[in-house]
């Protein structure tokens, strides 16, 4: 038998070692996923001069933008994108893109004007004008500076915006100009526009946010392209001799689709150069959209999909709690630059308790994109949830951190990780936020629960301190007991056996978390975690209309999915050694095939003489640790899919 010490704050059981998940060495620890949440290790400090530019009617939401800084005259340019609340499509408001100067390196800014024609430049074949022309990327060459641009004709509507008629038209467009003020001379063709472009994988096809790059012998235009109802965004590439074009038909880069590890709901711009590489940051469209993840190439081969690697899946952002960034990221991924101080030099998009846009600034040293200790889980417009990436015997756990709002340390965790909806807009769904015994904290107090697999929350004990701002938490299991103690008082023990499995932290919505320390003691051991059909679903970028759910409450979602048609895909990007696929089988139900990072592996079968429920109908081990796909491709007109379990150690 052992004893607990009490070592300043903290519980120990004697003899037990203790390792810090809040350490800078355990970063990849942790679960991060563009609609859960994304636990942040990323050292960016706020500028004082926060916000620089905050939305006014009508232009509500500046919530793009592009920094800039002049190697001419070392001056600061920010070229904001100001559009009606709702990114509302108005030919009397058009969305454009205002200019602001810095002098003095980001600490004042004075606003010098628009950066395009509104409303009076007419491209060839077009009968209505450019009527919304917002997000702009810059480049300096040759005594110039080099402007891509996205612009609609100004009768352009979100009805008419995906599928053109002849009188409508968007795209993507180039300017230039003697100065980086402006006024930017947009030429009279295009570079490429919608109501001409072939769809790309037949989904992919209004091309929008751009930027432009100068490489050795020729020029890059980096461009975001939608899929529309599929809810899928992609990066694609265009090249010309010559910035006024001709440029090649779009390429694409990188998509969900692809055989690669790909977060879902990623749109991409600005992308930047530092040191020969090109680096596209990504951010979620998720509710809360506080995830980012960061696309590097080499800049000379970024034509080349294979070129491009994923370098940071989460821990890139963290959102402060102030009321200038009450949305987190929201718009775009940051902007920025490395300066000759090797600080890299951003500017962030946020929206403020009103809802109005804000545009704002931050830095970093480029070499050191992670804090030593601490990380930071915030839920915004709805809840994050996030998860030690391996199982563990759990004897004790001990945390610091700053709580406002209200948050839960848990364990014993066995729920099921899904977004709510194949959309945008998407947070955890009901079942990801279930499943757990935890320690709920807020203003009001603190309470051991207990929550079970849908969601039916049960009372153990609970108290009446206050738990905001900062606090320590400690918690020790022996001899069949629990024992928590808050600020190093004794504030209630009982019987608990020692857990076994998951364990993790979930911020409720408008929650902010910084976590200081996360002490585990214990011993780790092999766990799963279950992937719904959702996010197979959003992985893929597929249509949910393509699919029909079927209510079941013996599917470990609840409810299951079969396909309307052969050829339709899921996706699961996943970490793990090997998995199981689930599914309910029956008369009607057809085969899929299975694929592991872009290889055919097996055959999923869903077809069965009698109808028989959801359980594990394909599994593979021995995967090599790390980063895998999981594709399903059906074969039939109708496969049945639950969910996907992984073995994460």
């Amino acid at each position: 038998m052992t004893m607990l010490l009490l070592a300043g704050l903290f519980l120990v059981p004697g003899g037990m070692e203790m390792v810090d998940y809040a350490s800078g060495t355990h970063c990849e620890s942790w679960l991060r996923h563009p609609v859960l949440g994304d636990p942040s290790f990323d050292s960016f400090t706020r500028s004082p001069a926060n916000p620089v530019l905050r939305g006014e009617p009508p232009h509500d939401w500046p919530v793009n933008g592009f920094l800039f800084e002049d190697p001419a005259s070392g001056d600061w340019f920010l070229y904001a994108g100001r559009y009606l609340r709702g990114y509302a499509l108005l030919a009397e408001h058009p969305s454009h893109c205002l200019v602001l100067r810095s002098r003095d390196r980001g600490r004042h800014w004075e606003r010098v004007g628009e950066a395009l024609p509104m409303n009076t430049h007419l491209f060839a074949g077009e009968s209505s004008p450019m009527g919304h022309a917002p997000d702009v990327s810059v480049v300096y060459d040759g005594g110039r500076y080099h402007m891509a641009y996205d612009w609609t004709t100004a009768n352009t509507s979100w009805e008419n915006v995906f599928d053109p008629p002849a009188d409508v038209n968007s795209g993507v467009g180039y300017a230039w100009s003697e100065t980086p003020a402006g006024p930017f001379h947009p030429t009279a063709v295009p570079v490429v526009t919608t109501r001409n472009q072939t769809p790309l994988l037949g989904k992919y096809r209004r091309m929008y946010a751009s930027t432009i790059l100068r490489r050795a012998e020729d020029w890059l235009i980096l461009t975001l392209t939608d899929s529309g109802a599929n809810f899928g965004w992609a990066l694609a590439g265009m090249t010309a001799k010559a910035p006024e074009g001709p440029w090649t038909e779009p390429k694409l880069l990188l998509h969900p689709e692809r055989a690669a590890w790909h977060p879902p709901l990623l749109e991409f711009f600005p992308s930047f150069v530092h040191e020969g590489r090109v680096y596209a940051p990504a951010t979620s469209v998720a509710r809360n959209r506080n995830y980012q993840a960061l696309f590097i190439a080499p800049l000379e081969n970024a034509m080349d999909p294979s070129a491009w690697e994923l370098a940071q899946a989460g821990s890139v952002w963290h959102a402060e709690p102030v009321e200038w960034e009450d949305k987190g990221i929201w718009g775009q991924a940051f902007s920025g630059f490395v300066d000759r101080d090797g600080v890299f030099q951003v500017m962030f998009p946020s929206r403020d308790r009103d809802g109005f846009g804000t545009l704002n600034l931050a830095s970093r040293p480029w070499n050191r994109p992670y804090r030593e200790r601490g990380f930071v889980l915030s839920g915004h417009e709805g809840p994050s949830i996030t998860l030690l990436k391996h199982g563990v015997a759990l004897r004790a756990l001990q945390a610091e951190f700053t709580l406002r709002g209200s948050a839960t340390l848990f364990w014993d965790y066995h729920g099921v990780l899904d977004p709510d909806r194949v959309s945008s807009d998407s947070t955890p769904h009901a079942h990801t936020l279930a499943g757990y015994t935890g320690l709920e904290m807020d203003g009001t107090g603190w309470r051991l629960v207990i929550v079970d697999g849908v969601g039916g929350s049960a009372t153990l004990a609970s108290g009446a301190n206050p738990v905001q701002a900062e606090h320590a938490v400690s918690l020790a299991w022996e001899n069949g007991g629990l024992t928590f103690l808050l600020d190093g008082a004794a504030v209630w023990s009982g019987e608990m056996a020692a857990p076994s499995g998951l364990l993790g932290l979930l911020a409720q919505k408008q929650s902010h978390l910084e976590v200081g320390r996360f002490e585990v003691g214990g011993t780790p051991q092999p766990a799963t975690i279950t992937w719904g059909w959702r996010e197979g679903l959003l992985g893929a970028a597929q249509r949910l209309s393509d699919w029909k759910e079927v209510a079941d409450p013996g599917a470990r979602c609840g409810a299951y999915v079969a396909s309307t048609r052969a050829g339709l895909q899921m996706k699961w990007n996943i970490e793990g050694t090997g998995f199981q696929i689930w599914a309910p089988a029956g008369p009607g139900y057809g085969t899929a095939e299975v694929l592991v990072d872009g290889i055919s592996v097996g055959t999923l079968n869903t077809r069965s003489d009698e109808r028989n429920a959801s359980a594990p109908r394909f599994k593979m081990e021995n995967l090599a640790p790390g980063r895998h796909t999981i594709n399903l491709r059906t074969k039939e007109k109708s496969v049945a899919l639950d969910c996907v379990e992984i073995l994460l150690f």
